[in-house]
């Protein structure tokens, strides 16, 4: 059966304050009111009124006063171990949401270019599966302008973008610095300079970043000429390069399979502005959770692990 004093804390939790266990406990341990006032920085009235009002609520005195301090009655030593424990429960309580709040969970929809998420996504879903169990990725791979208006839109809370001028209102950390080649049919024997000139190519349509890229690096007239083809599907780019003998634009890591497979061949451009960045993003004014954070770190981790097959050059944050 439970003492008086066990009904009476039950009967009480309404009332009672961890604080003022909290008191209670320091006094008891230091056997000294005016001690305990100066460590927990409460005036000593003040903290003799929160153990009268215990006294009060459980209906029984709680401490002896005496000339040299204070000494605990029968019902303060059950009230001392009971506080004891109940304040350890309550540190453990913090301590578990705490590490519940920190640990990544839930939904997070990160953003890729179709260029590099066959490369990027499947071991960067296994290394997320392996390290944080219960996080829910969604991955969405699509053309950068896609990407950039669903992430403004706050449909999507991380993004890899390639850098525009026009990137709008995202909180922006750099990721990876690539150059683009010329992508052409395998066994084929060609000048990169005047490929781009003599050959058909198959690009993206405007206002594809990419195709912005190839439009400035292009000889002049070079559109006139009828020789674009304007493909927006990078699989099915590649697919026309090396069927029908037409040569592309890309950067290495959206060929590295093909190429290693003998399907189509890459050169160097050896262009000064065949050249992009890609970016880290995310809405702005919306807060990094631990998830997007998680995201991020092994984001970067699996860019750094593919960078060296797949020519990337790894970007630090600012």
């Amino acid at each position: 059966m439970p003492s008086k004093i066990d009904c009476a804390i039950i009967l009480s939790q309404k009332l009672m304050t961890l604080a003022q266990l909290a008191y209670f406990v320091r006094i008891a341990e230091l056997q000294s009111l005016s001690k305990a006032a100066a460590v927990v920085r409460v005036a000593q009235p003040a903290l003799s009124r929160q153990v009268r009002n215990l006294e009060l609520e459980l209906g029984t005195p709680l401490l002896v006063r005496h000339a040299w301090g204070v000494a605990l009655t029968p019902a303060g030593e059950l009230l001392l171990a009971r506080a004891r424990r109940l304040l350890a429960d309550a540190d453990g309580i913090r301590d578990a949401v705490q590490a519940l709040a920190a640990e990544p969970t839930g939904r997070i929809a990160l953003g890729v270019p179709s260029s590099i998420a066959p490369q990027l996504l499947p071991p960067l879903a296994e290394r997320l599966g392996r390290r944080y169990p219960r996080l829910r990725p969604h991955f969405v791979d699509g053309f950068s302008a896609t990407l950039h208006a669903r992430t403004l839109a706050g449909d999507l809370d991380l993004a890899i973008l390639y850098e525009d001028r026009a990137i709008g209102p995202l909180a922006v950390a750099p990721l990876i610095a690539e150059t683009l080649m010329l992508i052409g049919p395998a066994g084929s024997d060609v000048d990169p300079a005047r490929a781009l000139a003599e050959h058909p190519l198959v690009l993206p349509a405007r206002p594809n970043r990419l195709r912005l890229i190839v439009d400035a690096i292009l000889p002049p007239q070079t559109e006139e000429t009828g020789i674009v083809l304007e493909v927006d599907s990078v699989p099915a780019i590649l697919g026309i390069v090396a069927r029908d003998r037409r040569f592309t634009v890309l950067p290495y890591s959206a060929v590295a399979d093909e190429v290693e497979r003998g399907m189509v061949q890459a050169w160097d451009l050896k262009a000064s502005k065949a050249r992009r960045t890609l970016l880290l993003g995310r809405p702005l004014g919306r807060q990094a959770t631990a998830a997007v954070g998680a995201v991020e770190e092994e984001v970067r981790a699996v860019v750094a692990e593919l960078a060296p097959r797949l020519r990337w050059t790894p970007l630090s944050p600012v």
